[in-house]
């Protein structure tokens, strides 16, 4: 077990110092929400163990933010036709500009990873030209940009896997690629029929039996907006921004519906909450019933902020360590993370026989593609799939 080393005190703009789990000090370099707000391109970087290393990072970071904030371009001139200048054209695009403001950063955050991606011969990609891309280069680039090195205390680099960035900047390519050939730019797209590894097979769904577990400690700890996030992500099957961030009082009917208009894809969805036998969720209505309206959004701080004397929203790094210590302190599995209560409610709807449109209507997905990341097969419904089988004969043979 290594030893703990001091955590040292630094006044770099946007550079934070965190512990690990292994007692390890970290460097990360965070982009100011205020600039994420506003659509800044840049994304927050894991700049590893070593000191020299993250401030030098972090000083070429901080001087980009400042670039876009100035509205330049990062001190760097782009070549038209390259993959940096086909990016820029799409973001001005009509077909880019009227995406969802969510996806858009999303995209951009991509565009950026991408340009920023250094190649064997020594250049950017995104000095590239665009239409030299080809589909070879493209798979080379998908292999290179899952990994990222660090550095230990002693000096040992290793690599971590990070499958889910990589993919979304594939996918956010891959739709500049579309915008672009339409336009005219390009002959083809080399990012369309590359096959992308799912990485939705890593989030375990979280049974109903941890999600009262987790309510039950969030309200021992003084913090029932946490035990009432995961009631609504459970029962509504919904994202943790559109939890936290989208689902307001003027959503609820009490008794009747409650509506969400997802952040990130902008589809609007309503679940009753009850029909001509009853409640649909009584324990989900009971606990709205009880909840104190503290502002525009059902889920708000359970603590006023000192300095404004309100309650106020949560930001996603506050709920996210907020959920983690409440499902420590729970006694809960450290692989189950919040997503892991959506993927639950979704699989006990499919274990109750749902059909995959009647999913996609509670959850809000628009592909059964998209919807098969986050429901499991389970041993409930192979069981509901085999009883059907068996009515089927019976009948048959009757």
């Amino acid at each position: 077990m290594p030893s703990k080393a001091p955590v040292p005190a630094i006044r770099i703009t946007n550079l934070r110092v965190k512990r690990r789990a292994d007692g390890r000090v970290a460097y990360y370099w965070e982009v100011p929400s205020k600039d994420r707000a506003r659509g800044c391109p840049l994304i927050n970087e894991a700049l590893g163990t070593e000191l020299p290393a993250a401030v030098g990072r972090a000083q070429t970071l901080n001087a980009q933010l400042t670039a876009w904030r100035r509205g330049e371009d990062g001190g760097r001139a782009i070549k038209p036709g390259s993959v940096a200048w086909l990016f820029r054209a799409v973001e001005k695009h009509p077909r880019f500009t009227k995406t969802a403001p969510a996806t858009q950063r999303a995209y951009l955050q991509g565009f950026r990873l991408i340009e920023a991606f250094v190649t064997k011969a020594g250049f950017q990609f995104g000095e590239a030209p665009a239409k030299d891309v080809k589909e070879r280069h493209v798979d080379r680039l998908y292999e290179a940009l899952q990994w990222v090195e660090e550095r230990d205390d002693q000096g040992r680099v290793t690599k971590r896997r990070r499958l889910a960035t990589a993919n979304a900047a594939m996918r956010a390519a891959r739709r500049a690629w579309s915008i672009a050939k339409r336009a005219g730019w390009v002959d083809g797209n080399p990012f369309s029929t590359m096959g992308l590894e799912q990485t939705g097979g890593n989030t375990r769904p979280a049974s109903r039996a941890e999600m009262e577990r987790f309510v039950k400690k969030s309200d021992e700890m003084g913090r029932p907006s946490m035990g009432t996030a995961a009631m609504l992500a459970f029962e509504l099957c919904q994202r943790e921004g559109d939890v936290i961030g989208t689902i307001s009082w003027t959503d609820y009917r009490p008794g009747i519906e409650i509506r969400v208009r997802q952040h990130k894809t902008g589809e609007m969805v309503w679940v009753p909450l009850s029909d001509e036998h009853g409640a649909l969720f009584p324990g989900l209505i009971t606990r709205m019933d009880a909840t104190p309206r503290r502002g525009t959004l059902i889920v708000m701080r359970d603590v006023a902020d000192r300095r404004r004397r309100a309650f106020l929203p949560y930001k996603v790094d506050h709920f996210r360590h907020l959920f983690r210590e409440i499902a420590d302190a729970a006694g809960l599995p450290k692989e189950l993370t919040f997503m892991a209560f959506r993927h639950g409610g979704l699989t006990e709807l499919g274990d109750a026989g749902a059909t995959d449109q009647e999913l996609m209507s509670h959850s809000g997905h628009r592909s059964r593609q998209t919807l098969s990341v986050y429901t499991r097969p389970s041993r409930q419904q192979a069981l509901n799939a085999a009883r059907k089988r068996r009515a089927l004969r019976s009948a048959e043979s009757g």
